[in-house]
């Protein structure tokens, strides 16, 4: 992974769930990472250096960043489960991070 780790996903979900969402192919977890950092490249980049902040030398953290990027993908990690559906506290943290990007995207919230 590259801004975040697999050690931050487990503060926000149980490692067993995470592992196991991703375990059948091992670049799972840097796959959604790469796409959720795309997808937050698109909200961020009218307001912010995208590029400074997912420097690969010397990236720019920030909790709230770190938490919605979490959401995203341990959301995308879970619905991978064929058999399963998503539990509603992801669908809800999911929700949560789509909606603080485009709270960020519209300047209705800023990042410090």
């Amino acid at each position: 992974m590259k801004y975040l780790t697999e050690e931050y996903l487990f503060t926000h979900a149980f490692e067993r769930a995470v592992t196991e969402s991703t375990a059948d192919f091992g670049q799972t977890l840097d796959n959604l990472e790469t796409e959720t950092i795309d997808l937050v490249k698109t909200y961020l980049s009218q307001y912010y250096d995208v590029s400074k902040i997912f420097s690969e030398t010397e990236p720019v953290y920030n909790g709230v960043l770190k938490k919605v990027m979490t959401k995203i993908i341990l959301y995308e990690a879970v619905r991978r489960n064929a058999y399963r559906k998503v539990p509603t506290d992801y669908n809800e943290d999911y929700k949560w991070a789509i909606e603080t990007l485009e709270k960020l995207n519209n300047g209705k919230l800023t990042l410090h």
